[in-house]
């Protein structure tokens, strides 16, 4: 009997869950498997990891065991500078002289991300019969975050089911890590003056005062006294904090001034003074961390982590191979979340410690769209082999979407030297998905997709983001490849008698159907839009032609047929999430220019 039928009838991952296809038997140990084979599933948004519960993370570590992924990691926010400033996730609690910061997973009633508050009874077009809540709740994410009130039971609940997740992911085999950015302290604490630098636009905290270096502790204890035998605390360099910092003036006098001078020969390929700057604060945070888990758990790992941006984590990293002891980890996810490759001289850190590479199962950028990724995934993962890094692991939010991606990367990560192309792994994944009928019909425009990136130069929808019309709006090319492989499907469906790969194709329909139908939403809505924001902005009063063209644009929107077709294809808690998010920020936008086109 195959995987596929074994693992019928799973809910979360319905379609991942079916579609691990591959014999477990054919995951044999070879000589080249990665040491560490790893997924970094990311929590902030509604279609990832925040809104999961605990039969979720069950059905997931199953998955992962099942695909021969040996370990797990977690980033918690914890503040930070831009659309951070306020965002506390609750994994991790920073308590210090009696303050307890407010942290809590988002849920569809906060405001963080450009999410609008909306209660589940107020989504549009039925879409609430979707979601079932438990009692009393009103608002849908994980059970944690809509059951709580007061910051000690988000803490609480969150902590529970993460302390569940380490034990669960224990007896499959599978490692665990809690992250958070160092150097980044929720709100509350910028009352107690004096540990940054003052007049810096995001207050920067100075690794050397008494409270930074209380409140860095702080985070390392409770992670230590929250799960109880974690392997790793995962140490991450932000992306935002040193917006507006004038290094100059923080280095004119004081005790940092004096630690940076001692250790600024180390970031000699740094481009600037303040590459430099955040180079040396860093060695100095990761410095107090070793020195710390030497006395209190000498046991734990150090995982030093960041974004793979030109002038982020890459710039600074052979500086912190110099100065740092050998025994840190080094890991960075790639650039461009995702499209890029991990930077080469990864393989020459790689000779004095161990090394990992992040590829991107997906980007935050498109969180509503498919972004099929089984080619890139076949070449970050073998350059890493190539590179002879130690782990490889895969950043994600959503589960079904990205179902292929994934496979693709449990294959390489499990195989690397591997020489099965794109076209043959997309064939065996339609076979198993769509039955052998549809190999001959999908194959070439699926290849096409993944190869050529056919997502639409224009075709954002970026979570972290308040809503626009511009979203989900394809090019000529994405367009037409979206509307070919659809056709296809429905000249296929009828003919399939497999009850899964009909579901399958069922699934497959209404995704891309929903991606076409928004393309046209957006469209009709961008008149409408820029009316408003013209008569807003530049007090510019449209004309009665102008609200006419624009109210008959607006009302030949299919939203309706949208809502419908995405709710149609929901049955996970991410697609249950941005289902959610569809309501709070597109349809929030719809009814403000409905109102807007009424006056």
């Amino acid at each position: 009997m195959s995987l596929l039928n074994n693992l019928h009838g799973m809910k979360l991952f319905y379609p991942l869950a079916a579609l691990f296809f591959i014999s477990i038997a054919s995951f044999s140990q070879t000589k080249n498997t990665f040491e560490i084979r790893g997924v970094l599933p990311w929590h902030n948004f509604l279609s990832g990891p925040s809104v999961w519960n605990e039969q979720d993370y069950e059905k997931y570590l199953d998955q992962c065991a099942k695909q021969g992924i040996n370990f797990i990691g977690f980033h918690n926010y914890t503040g930070g500078g831009e659309r951070y400033a306020t965002y506390v996730e609750p994994m991790i609690r920073i308590s210090y002289k009696n303050i307890v910061p407010f942290a809590c997973f988002d849920n569809s009633t906060t405001a963080r991300w450009g999410y609008l508050p909306r209660e589940v009874k107020d989504f549009a077009f039925e879409t609430a019969e979707k979601f079932k809540l438990p009692q009393k709740a009103v608002a849908y994410g994980s059970d944690c975050s809509i059951l709580s009130i007061t910051p000690e039971e988000h803490y609480n609940r969150s902590q529970a089911l993460m302390r569940k997740v380490q034990q669960m992911a224990r007896k499959r085999g599978i490692q665990m890590a809690m992250g958070f950015e160092f150097g980044v302290v929720p709100p509350e604490y910028f009352s107690l003056n004096g540990f940054y630098w003052p007049g810096e636009a995001n207050m920067v905290p100075d690794p050397t005062k008494e409270t930074a270096i209380a409140l860095h502790y702080a985070a390392i204890d409770n992670i230590l006294e929250t799960y109880p035998g974690i392997e790793y605390i995962w140490l991450w360099l932000n992306e935002h904090c040193f917006m507006g910092v004038d290094t100059k003036r923080v280095l004119s006098n004081g005790s940092f001034s004096a630690y940076y001078k001692e250790h600024v020969s180390l970031f000699g390929e740094a481009s600037d003074d303040k590459s430099k700057f955040i180079g040396v604060w860093a060695l100095k945070y990761l410095e107090l961390t070793e020195n710390y888990l030497k006395k209190k758990a000498p046991e734990v790992k150090i995982i030093l982590g960041g974004w793979g941006g030109g002038n982020q984590l890459p710039i600074l990293m052979k500086g912190l191979d110099r100065g740092l002891s050998k025994d840190i980890i080094f890991s960075c996810l790639n650039p461009g979340l995702g499209s890029g490759s991990q930077v080469a001289f990864l393989a020459d850190i790689a000779k004095n410690r161990k090394v990992w590479a992040i590829p991107w199962l997906e980007g935050d950028h498109q969180l509503w769209h498919l972004q099929p990724r089984v080619n890139v995934m076949k070449e970050h993962v073998q350059l890493a082999a190539q590179q002879n890094l130690n782990g490889i692991l895969a950043i994600h939010w959503r589960t079904e979407e990205v179902k292929w991606n994934w496979l693709a990367f449990c294959h390489f990560a499990q195989h690397p030297e591997s020489t099965k192309n794109t076209e043959d792994l997309y064939k065996q994944y339609i076979e198993e998905s769509f039955g052998k009928n549809a190999v001959g019909s999908l194959l070439k425009d699926l290849v096409s997709w993944d190869s050529e990136q056919l997502n639409g130069t224009d075709g954002l929808s970026p979570e972290y983001f308040m809503f626009n019309t511009n979203w989900g709006v394809l090019n000529e090319k994405a367009l037409a490849c979206r509307k070919k492989i659809l056709s296809t499907i429905h000249s296929l469906l009828p003919q399939t008698q497999n009850i899964m790969q009909k579901n399958e194709f069922e699934w497959f329909k209404n995704t891309i159907e929903f991606e076409l139908l928004l393309h046209e939403v957006n469209l009709a809505m961008q008149p409408a839009a820029k009316l408003k924001m013209d008569f807003i902005e530049l007090d510019k009063k449209p004309t009665a032609q102008e609200l006419e063209m624009a109210r008959n644009a607006f009302a030949s929107a299919p939203v309706e047929k949208m809502f419908k077709t995405y709710a149609a294809k929901a049955r996970s808690r991410g697609e249950l999430g941005i289902l959610s998010s569809l309501n709070q920020k597109l349809w929030t936008t719809y009814l403000e220019l409905q109102e807007f086109l009424r006056d």
